[in-house]
């Protein structure tokens, strides 16, 4: 049985020859569309090829490519009469492609959810160098690509350290699937807002709505000290969230305007002026990950363990934070790895971080730094492999432990003090915090 993606192999392998042999500005666009079908965009200049060319093209991929092969081509140039709805149309696929396997052709993958991942942003206002303040707070994503290895009690603990110090932190809990951020932060009465992010994101494209309504604060001495937490659960998960989430369109937006998320990153901004805006981003590859892992903030504090699994989801994140944006002439983005769930036996702990440092060295060189640039030519802002010898790069490691005491605890109260001290912990805050020049 041929599948898909070799479908897809074939037609690229068959497709640089007759790109190559035709004359001067023929070009094409392979397009993978919505329903794993293959159909092309081809340019051609001389009007007397424009058969011979389609036909070899037709047979060819109709060989290669079997029932995945529609038969579609589309004449962008010589042989047609497209209109310039027509041209805009071919003009933005040939842009919008991502993979360039030939100079000649392009490859373009039309796609139903999970359009975040496939897009390159940037943070909504500059990371701060000198300290943060409350009108340029840093905005940090906590992910892991496994649920379970210590992600949200990280973030909370971060929270609750900065808030001790008398500072305001906004934390958002993106993880629509599995919402609990909100319930490990509540507000003095022990509850939540009544209405959270699953609903700002349907209701804010309506228009302006009260920000108010969609967080609760987290304020108690015991917890907080003398500072505050603002806290956007994920919504209540009453019978009507599932629909809710239903409804939440996370894609990427087409018409310039921004992104949900980004226009809830300018309103915590405005509204609350927090020191720090802290984000739960949903584990493995979902829709809301997408975003948050687009660079859309302005570090992202990433989670793994030495096992495969995790390693495999980790691989797409680090080219997506690194390679991905380095091709496209982008520098990476920030990032932090955290190896958690270390073991607690020492003998056994050493060998397992000793393991992962090495590994994340490895794949940090092949899919996120940059190569070294040729002699005399301008460096820009892009790391690159040289820089993987600093101890604060990017791919250096920190240790999360496992915590037996943090396995079950019936409040999130009881275990506070000791996460907000906990030597690990604090080691993690202070990485996150010199990021962006804080002492």
């Amino acid at each position: 049985m041929l599948h898909l993606d070799e479908a897809r192999n074939r037609a690229i392998d068959f497709l640089k020859d007759p790109l190559e042999s035709a004359p001067r500005g023929a070009k094409a666009v392979l397009i993978d569309d919505l329903f794993g079908k293959l159909r092309l965009v081809l340019w051609i200049q001389k009007k007397d090829q424009v058969d011979s060319m389609k036909r070899v093209i037709d047979e060819g991929l109709s060989r290669e490519c079997g029932p995945y092969w529609t038969g579609e081509i589309w004449l962008a140039k010589a042989g047609a009469k497209p209109t310039p709805a027509d041209n805009r149309l071919y003009s933005r696929a040939w842009e919008a492609a991502m993979e360039r396997p030939h100079q000649r052709l392009r490859v373009l993958d039309r796609r139903r959810n999970r359009g975040g991942w496939f897009v390159q942003l940037e943070a909504p206002w500059p990371a701060p160098q000198a300290g943060p303040t409350p009108q340029q707070p840093p905005v940090i994503v906590f992910f892991s690509f496994k649920g379970g290895v210590g992600r949200t009690t990280a973030l909370a603990s971060f929270a609750v350290r900065h808030a001790r110090l008398g500072e305001r932190v906004a934390v958002i809990d993106a993880d629509l699937d599995a919402p609990g951020l909100g319930s490990l932060l509540p507000n003095v009465d022990g509850g939540l807002a009544r209405w959270g992010l699953v609903d700002y994101l349907l209701e804010r494209p309506q228009g302006d709505v009260d920000l108010r309504d969609y967080y609760h604060v987290s304020r108690r001495e015991e917890v907080t000290g003398p500072g505050e937490i603002v806290v956007f659960p994920a919504g209540r998960v009453d019978s009507l969230y599932l629909g809710k989430l239903a409804r939440a369109d996370l894609e990427p937006q087409s018409d310039g305007a921004r992104h949900p998320i980004e226009q809830l990153l300018h309103d915590v901004r405005k509204e609350l002026k927090p020191h720090w805006i802290l984000i739960d981003a949903r584990a493995g590859l979902a829709d809301p990950a997408g975003i948050l892992l687009s660079g859309l903030t302005h570090l992202h504090v990433l989670f793994g363990t030495f096992s495969e699994q995790s390693w495999a989801g980790l691989r797409r994140v680090v080219e997506r934070l690194g390679g991905d944006r380095v091709r496209e002439g982008r520098p990476q983005a920030d990032c932090l790895l955290v190896h958690s769930m270390v073991p607690e036996n020492l003998k056994v702990a050493a060998d397992a971080f000793q393991s992962f440092r090495e590994r994340a060295r490895d794949e940090f060189i092949d899919l996120y730094y940059a190569a070294e640039p040729e002699p005399g030519t301008d460096e820009g802002d892009f790391l690159y492999v040289g820089d993987a010898d600093s101890t604060e790069a990017p791919h250096e490691p920190l240790r999360l432990s496992y915590a037996s005491w943090l396995a079950d605890f019936p409040s999130f109260d009881l275990v506070a003090d000791r996460l907000a001290t906990s030597p690990e912990h604090v080691h993690l805050a202070e990485r996150i915090g010199a990021r962006f020049g804080a002492s």
